[in-house]
């Protein structure tokens, strides 16, 4: 009479294709968070977009355009109606180690700077560890046919070019 039950054999398959596909799990699972984490500052960075687009229509209306410039250097932080829950505050140069998913102002190069959590997938910049960062900018403008003045719009950009890597 044989004996039930499973083999030595058996179990050890059974326990390398539990490992295996538990490798694939986390391995998405980290793919899905870093996901999750540029989403939220992509969300932030078109938040201060419109706040900035709302800002200097205000300026134009009030008859101020001319105070468009002096607010290129200013914290976009303070435009929005409450800053995002993980911002630190304006800093003169980096604040040390600054926690990861996290926003600061880094007053010496009026920068907006975010120190991303996960980088595995982020391909550029190279020195993504400390932070990504972010200025305000008015937006170079081609010169109209019609001799029309077209207004300048201000965007947050990024200093350096950075790109997650497709799935």
């Amino acid at each position: 009479m044989r004996p039930r039950g499973f083999t030595l054999f058996e179990l050890v398959v059974v326990v390398c294709i539990v490992a295996l596909l538990f490798g694939v799990a986390l391995e998405r699972l980290q793919r899905v968070q870093e996901l999750g984490e540029r989403t939220a500052m992509e969300q932030n960075l078109a938040a201060i977009n419109v706040a900035l687009a709302y800002k200097f229509a205000a300026l134009l209306v009030q008859g101020r355009g001319a105070m468009i410039e002096k607010e290129v250097g200013a914290n976009p932080i303070d435009l929005l109606a409450r800053p995002p829950e993980n911002y630190l505050g304006e800093f003169d140069g980096p604040p040390g180690l600054a926690p990861a998913r996290s926003w600061y102002y880094d007053r010496q190069t009026r920068d907006l700077v975010y120190v991303p959590g996960r980088t595995r997938y982020l391909a550029e910049p190279a020195d993504a560890e400390s932070g990504l960062r972010f200025h305000v900018a008015l937006v170079e403008l081609s010169p109209r046919s019609d001799g029309l003045v077209e207004l300048r719009p201000a965007l947050i950009r990024p200093r350096q070019p950075y790109r997650w890597q497709p799935q």
